[in-house]
C-alpha cells in the first residue's frame, strides 16, 4: 500500500499488515518518532520524489541517512538516478512505476540492478503482465489515482498567484467540467496532476491472481481516513464497479 499523508496510516490499514507501506520520504523526516512507531507496526519503504534536481541532491542524501538511522532500509525510486544516493546511503531499491518497466529485457536489467521488487507500467495489459519475465517480484498498481504528468512549476500558483499546495490537495477543471486533482511532488512545489477517476480492480482481484505478481499496490492520495477504511472493506467485499467514478485503466485495451 501506498500513502501520501499520514491521516491516511489508519488502525484498518495498520491491521492489514502489508507486505510494504510505501510513505513519503518527507513525512518519515519530519517526525522521527513516528517513523519509530511505523517501522514497528509495519515494513515501511520511503518514497522518494519523481523528480530531484542537482541542487537538491544533498538535502536528499541528508534525508536518505536520518532515516537509515531511524531503521528504514528501503526506498522506492521512479527514477534510475536515483539509485547511486540510495545506496551511498545504505538503502536498498524497489522499483516504482516511473521505471516504466515494460517487457521482459527491462525485467532482466531490473534484476541487474538488484532492485528488491519492480512495479510494472500501468500501460501494459493484463495479458502482457501475465507474460512478462518476474526476474524480480512483480507489482502493479490496482486501486487509486493515477499520474498523469509532473510539471516543474506550481500549478496553484499559476492559477491564482499564490502557491497553497501545501494546504492539501486541490483540483484542475477543465472546459467539460472534469475534475482533476492536484497534489505535490513528495514536498517540493512540483505539481503531480492526477486522473480524475480512480483506477479499480479491487472487484476483480481473481483476475489479478493469474498474474504471477507479488504484490498489487493500493495507490491512496486524495482519500481521507474514512475513505481509505472503505476501500480496504472492499477488498474484503468488493462493491460493484462504477464506470461514472472509476477505471480499468490500460489493462484492459492497451495503448491506442
Amino acid at each position: 500500500m501506498q500513502i501520501t499523508s499520514l491521516e491516511q496510516i489508519t488502525g484498518k490499514l495498520l491491521k492489514t499488515r502489508p507486505d510494504v507501506l510505501y510513505v513519503p520520504l518527507h513525512l518519515l523526516t519530519q517526525d522521527p518518532e513516528l517513523c519509530r512507531k511505523l517501522i514497528a507496526a509495519a515494513h515501511i519503504c520511503a518514497v522518494l520524489p519523481r523528480i530531484v534536481t542537482d541542487t537538491e541532491m544533498d538535502k536528499l542524501r541528508s534525508d536518505l541517512r536520518a532515516i537509515r538511522a531511524l531503521g528504514v532500509r528501503e526506498a522506492l525510486v521512479g527514477n534510475l538516478g536515483l539509485l547511486i544516493p540510495v545506496r551511498e546511503c545504505g538503502l536498498r531499491a524497489r522499483g516504482d512505476f516511473g521505471l516504466n518497466l515494460y517487457n521482459s529485457g527491462a525485467m532482466l536489467f531490473a534484476r541487474d540492478l538488484e532492485l528488491r521488487s519492480a512495479c510494472l507500467s500501468f500501460e501494459m495489459t493484463l495479458p502482457q503482465i501475465r507474460d512478462i519475465s518476474k526476474a524480480v517480484p512483480s507489482e502493479i498498481l490496482a486501486y487509486g489515482r493515477l499520474p498523469l504528468m509532473v510539471v516543474e512549476n506550481c500549478l496553484i500558483r499559476g492559477k491564482t498567484g499564490q502557491c497553497t499546495c501545501h494546504l492539501g490537495p486541490t483540483k484542475l477543471v477543465d472546459k467539460t467540467g472534469a475534475e482533476f486533482p492536484v497534489i505535490k511532488d513528495g514536498n517540493t512545489c512540483r505539481s503531480v496532476l492526477l486522473n480524475g477517476k480512480k483506477l479499480n480492480w479491487l472487484d476483480r482481484s481473481y483476475d489479478l491472481q493469474q498474474l504471477g505478481l507479488w504484490a498489487i499496490r493500493l495507490y491512496f492520495t486524495t482519500e481521507n481516513p474514512n475513505e481509505v477504511d472503505q476501500v480496504l472493506a472492499s477488498c474484503e467485499n468488493p462493491q460493484p464497479f462504477d464506470p461514472g467514478t472509476s477505471t480499468r485503466g490500460l489493462y484492459l485495451r492497451g495503448l491506442d
